[in-house]
């Protein structure tokens, strides 16, 4: 229900032509009008050229509490900056959220912020807003990258990037495209939450090894593959750092480095799957790179000895770790024909040297 109506006093403040007295007492909330407008022009008059104006202002809404909050948003007047600037506030509290999430003009920032912050209630509101999520996908990428998402929202926010992708791909075909320049804008928003240039975030992206994965005998990773196969990189890289194990598995194998290196950063993450992804020989080299060279994981006996057995690790980093192999491990290495031969012959010098140094000095 709307409650903003044509006072004249509000009309004046609004279009610039109040005097500093009575915007100073809108400021205050000492004027004669209806609370929720009273609430607005609190927002509004933050931008106000006076100083003192502005201080009021602020004022005014550290002392509001949550029911006057909501007066001001349930208005379908409400100027979308007031929407946007309760919008952080809204993000803790689901009564206020509700409020901006059904708002017929609650604009995008306003819903990426509830969607990049909100708790779990609140994802719970903004996921209800389908419509508008599936018209910009870009919330459900930010979305992926809360950290109160739960599994079971995970899961729908798959399924709905799924559709939206499904959507890009028939209005493409119908050569009905969004606006490019909207397009650049979630690109480089996400470009900069994942601290990478846009150019690395596009580039060629596919599942090494894929059909090992479709032959899978887990219903739980096939399933995880179709949902995957939909997904564009930037929506694969935020996936990688929050998805659950089966994501995990196969984003690994992503041919695009953004993708994979966002598994390792996934918090969940165990050690068991970090000795299995030194092994794989379907993953790109800077992931085992980044294993070899994380202090973490570089400790683990069972990571270095199968960086230094896996041919696909750079030789670079698999030679620091030949020294560190127990007598029986560096035997087998020195005899084995799966590694390069700078690895295998750098592993028999030193099983040699090793042997020499405990049989001790020859006699004479």
């Amino acid at each position: 229900m709307s409650t903003r109506v044509d006072d004249p006093i509000v009309s004046a403040i609004r279009g610039g032509n109040a005097p500093q007295h009575v915007r100073a007492a809108a400021a205050r909330g000492a004027l004669p009008i209806q609370r929720g407008t009273l609430v607005q022009l609190f927002v509004e008059l933050l931008q106000d050229d006076v100083p003192a104006v502005r201080d009021a202002a602020e004022t005014s809404l550290q002392e509001l509490g949550t029911e006057r909050i909501q007066e001001a948003l349930r208005d379908d007047g409400c100027p979308p900056e007031v929407l946007l600037y309760f919008s952080k506030q809204a993000a803790r509290n689901e009564m206020l959220a509700e409020c901006i999430a059904f708002h017929p003009s609650s604009p995008v920032p306003a819903m990426t912020i509830l969607a990049a912050l909100g708790n779990t209630a609140v994802i719970d509101l903004v996921l209800t807003n389908e419509e508008l999520l599936l018209r910009k996908p870009g919330l459900l990428e930010k979305m992926m990258l809360n950290p109160a998402l739960g599994q079971n929202h995970r899961g729908r926010l798959l399924e709905l990037l799924a559709r939206a992708a499904k959507r890009a791909e028939e209005a493409t075909a119908a050569k009905v495209e969004a606006p490019r320049d909207e397009k650049e804008e979630d690109i480089e928003d996400l470009a900069r939450l994942l601290e990478v240039d846009v150019g690395t975030l596009l580039s060629a992206s596919e599942i090494l090894g894929a059909e090992e994965i479709e032959a899978d005998g887990d219903p739980k990773i096939r399933n995880a593959y179709q949902r995957i196969v939909a997904l564009n990189p930037a929506q694969k890289a935020i996936l990688a750092m929050k998805g659950g194990r089966e994501e995990r598995l196969i984003l690994i194998r992503d041919s695009n480095k953004v993708v994979a290196l966002g598994v390792l950063k996934n918090g969940r993450i165990t050690d068991t799957e970090i000795e299995a992804i030194a092994k794989m020989r379907n993953v790109t080299e800077e992931v085992l790179r980044l294993l070899g060279t994380t202090r973490g994981w570089a400790k683990n006996y069972t990571v270095i000895h199968a960086l230094v057995n896996n041919p696909k690790t750079p030789q670079s980093i698999s030679i620091n770790f030949i020294r560190r192999l127990n007598s029986r491990d560096l035997k087998l290495l020195g005899s084995s024909r799966d590694v390069p031969e700078l690895i295998r012959r750098t592993a028999r010098r030193t099983s040699e040297q090793r042997e020499q140094r405990a049989a001790g000095p020859k006699l004479r």
